[in-house]
């Protein structure tokens, strides 16, 4: 037995080593996630808040993400120093894969990873449109939640007549 486990001991302790060397799935994660770019005319930066505020021009850019403003304002967490929320307000624009949003005013929830949009919120994918009194964005799942509006989305039909409506009911909880 005990030659069984000489020769098989080179290879355990290869493996061992690959373990050890292998990275944290967790920090894997956390590597392949890219930084939050802002730029803006200008910045205010307030600590006692946990705020920096950007004003003019300003753009967002968070992986696949582009959003654009006139004026965003970014929450820090006090215990993690990391970003909790960005709020964005007027003439909000956010562009990713294929799908572009306008609002007035936009919150963006850093650890749902979500963007509710409201003021006039809609969405615009391929020639459909999405339109309501809030509009909440999942960023990792592609997915949207409208809030009392309706939707207009193209079909394909044997004469040729594309244009489709459809009204949600204004269900308030």
């Amino acid at each position: 037995m005990s030659k069984r486990f000489c020769r098989n001991s080179p290879l355990m302790v290869a493996a061992l080593f690959l373990m050890a060397a292998a990275p944290n799935p967790a920090a894997l994660e956390k590597e392949k996630r890219e930084p939050i770019v802002v730029t803006s005319d200008r910045m205010e930066a307030d600590e006692t808040g946990n705020t920096v505020t950007f004003i003019g021009g300003v753009t967002l850019k968070k992986e696949t993400m582009t959003l654009t403003s006139d004026h965003l304002v970014v929450y820090y967490d006090t215990v993690n120093r990391g970003v909790r929320e960005i709020e964005a307000q007027g003439n909000v624009v956010v562009r990713q894969e294929g799908r572009v949003a306008m609002a007035n005013k936009a919150v963006y929830y850093s650890k749902d990873e979500k963007i509710v949009l409201t003021g006039e919120p809609r969405i615009i994918e391929n020639e459909n449109q999405l339109k309501g009194e809030r509009i909440t964005m999942f960023m990792r799942s592609e997915r949207s939640v409208i809030e009392s509006g309706n939707v207009l989305f193209y079909q394909d039909k044997a004469d040729d007549t594309k244009v489709k409506g459809l009204n949600l009911n204004k269900n308030r909880r």
